[in-house]
C-alpha cells in the first residue's frame, strides 16, 4: 500500500499516525504541493491523504483512512474511543484565522518535502494567501497579535491524558498542536508538550520545535 501525503497537513498525520501506530506495511509518498495530476489520476480530486491499495484501487478521506488502516492493521494496538474531542474542536476553532495566520507562512520555510521545488512553494502561497486575505509577508509582520491570540487558548487546555494506547481524541487533537509546534514565541504548558512528546513517540511522528520560526 501506499499513503500519499504532505507533511504539514493536518488531515493527513491523522492517517499517518494510526499507520504507524498499528504497525501497517505501506509506502509513503510526498507529493510535491503543486502535483495535482497525481491525485486526479488517483481519486478525480486534488485533496490528501490518500491510500492505494496494492490492486491499484484508491480512497479519500482521513478518518475514512483511519478506519481502514485500523481495521488492517496490528489488533493488539487499540484506538479508543472519541471522549473529549469535540471540546477541543470547540476551543481552537474560534482561534482558526489566528493560526492560519501563524502557521502558513512557516510552513514553506521549514524543509518539507513538499515543498522543495519554488513552484511548489509559490503553489501554496498563493492559495493560502486567498484564504488568510493578506500577503505572508503581511502575516508575519502580525505575528505577536496572534500569538497572543493563541496563547490564552493554549492557557485554556486541560491536562491532557498520557495513554498506553492512541485515542481518537489524539487522533484530532495532535495535528493541530504538532502545527503549532513550528511557531516560536508559543507557550505550551509542560504537561501539554508532555502529551505532545509523547504521542509524536507512540505514533512515530515528528514534531516542528526544532525548525520553529
Amino acid at each position: 500500500m501506499k499513503l500519499y501525503q504532505y507533511h504539514h497537513c493536518p488531515y493527513c498525520i491523522r492517517a499517518d499516525m494510526v499507520a504507524n501506530y498499528k504497525n501497517v506495511p505501506h509506502e509513503k509518498v510526498y507529493l510535491l504541493n503543486d502535483d495535482e495530476q497525481s491525485c486526479f489520476d488517483l481519486i478525480g480530486a486534488k485533496v490528501c491523504p490518500i491510500l492505494q491499495f496494492d490492486d491499484g484501487t484508491a480512497m479519500k478521506e482521513s478518518l475514512d483512512i483511519v478506519a481502514k488502516l485500523d481495521a488492517l492493521g496490528d489488533k493488539a494496538k487499540v484506538i479508543s474511543a472519541l471522549e473529549d474531542g469535540d471540546k477541543f474542536e470547540q476551543l481552537f476553532v474560534k482561534i482558526k484565522p489566528s493560526m492560519r495566520i501563524l502557521t502558513y507562512p512557516r510552513t514553506i520555510l521549514i524543509g518539507l518535502p513538499e515543498f522543495e521545488t519554488q513552484s511548489a512553494r509559490d503553489y501554496f502561497e498563493g492559495k493560502k494567501e486567498k484564504m488568510i486575505d493578506m500577503s505572508f509577508e503581511q502575516a508575519t509582520m502580525q505575528s505577536a497579535q496572534h500569538i497572543g491570540i493563541v496563547n490564552a487558548v493554549l492557557a485554556q487546555l486541560p491536562e491532557l491524558p498520557i495513554n498506553a494506547d492512541l485515542g481518537m481524541d489524539d487522533i484530532l487533537l495532535f495535528p493541530t498542536l504538532r502545527n503549532l509546534s513550528m511557531v516560536k514565541g508559543l507557550n505550551f504548558k509542560p504537561q501539554t508538550l508532555d502529551y505532545m512528546q509523547h504521542i509524536a513517540k507512540l505514533t512515530n511522528s515528528e514534531l516542528y520545535l526544532a525548525q520553529a520560526l
